[in-house]
């Protein structure tokens, strides 16, 4: 059995996206250590398209398990990448450990977007568009009261809670959407008192794909005080199946996405609009 891992790239959106999608969005390419001799070396090609960032797209090899496999001589970042767009073709540029960018390009709703390159004998090829931007997005409330939780106060019952807070959104299509919640300040006061050995919660924390118009957050979700950031994703299929597979209890997860042949991993588009919360202490 092969592991495929995908890694975080530099836009900070898109690193929250990546992050927590789904488990560090680790894949599980279907091998068993009987296969391991016909080990192929198939490329992980790694790429979320989001207008207002660069377009950066991140190619590695699959981590298998035995080590008497053998990989293919290409070098990684000697591949040659053609990126495709409305009528223009670019050479992707590499910059070391995989990635690719292309300076100046920018994307729009609706762009497509095609790639190119030859790896291990065979042609790779993805395809990816970038949908539509969130539409009336709203919220209920942009802040809300929670009590400083300790040691002296215990936890607040439900009567005690504001009611969730809902986003709503625009969905006549049932297109799948996902949201990212993120303290935006650099060093915000927990709702909850830690111990002296105990680690700070996470910054951020996220909802799972739905193909709703509508999620609720729940008072009990925030670990921190202060201004959060609300970030709705629009996203494609191939990325809800992503989410959808690494959330699995499987170890024997194929390759989700479609849109990648003779390859691994993930090629997609997506946009974005936010809103804020303010998590104010009583």
């Amino acid at each position: 059995m092969a592991t495929i891992k995908l890694h975080p790239l530099n836009a900070q959106p898109i690193r929250q996206l990546i992050i927590l999608a789904a488990g560090v969005l680790a894949l599980l390419a279907s091998c068993n250590k009987e296969e391991n001799s016909n080990f192929t070396d198939t490329p992980i090609v790694e790429a979320y398209l989001l207008p207002g960032t660069d377009l950066t797209v991140k190619v590695s090899r699959q981590v298998p398990f035995s080590t008497t496999v053998t990989y293919s001589a290409d070098e990684i970042d000697q591949i040659g990448m053609e990126l495709n767009y409305g009528d223009n073709t670019v050479i992707m540029t590499p910059s070391g450990d995989g990635i690719y960018t292309a300076p100046g390009i920018s994307m729009a709703e609706g762009d497509t977007f095609s790639l190119k390159f030859d790896f291990n004998e065979k042609t790779v090829k993805a395809f990816t568009y970038i949908p539509s931007k969130p539409d009336s997005m709203t919220q209920s409330v942009t802040k809300i009261y929670l009590s400083k939780i300790d040691s002296t106060s215990g936890f607040p019952g439900m009567g005690e809670m504001p009611e969730p807070v809902e986003i709503s959104w625009s969905n006549p299509d049932n297109s799948y959407y996902l949201i990212i919640i993120e303290n935006t300040s650099t060093d915000p006061e927990p709702i909850r008192e830690l111990d002296d050995d105990e680690d700070r919660p996470a910054f951020v924390f996220r909802k799972a794909p739905t193909s709703n118009n509508r999620e609720s957050l729940r008072p009990m979700e925030f670990e921190y005080f202060g201004l959060h950031r609300i970030i709705l994703f629009h996203v494609l299929p191939d990325y809800a199946a992503l989410y959808e597979q690494n959330s699995s209890s499987s170890l024997n997860l194929t390759n989700p996405s479609t849109s990648i042949s003779n390859g691994y991993g993930i090629f997609t588009g997506l946009s974005s609009d936010t809103l804020y919360l303010e998590v104010k202490k009583n």
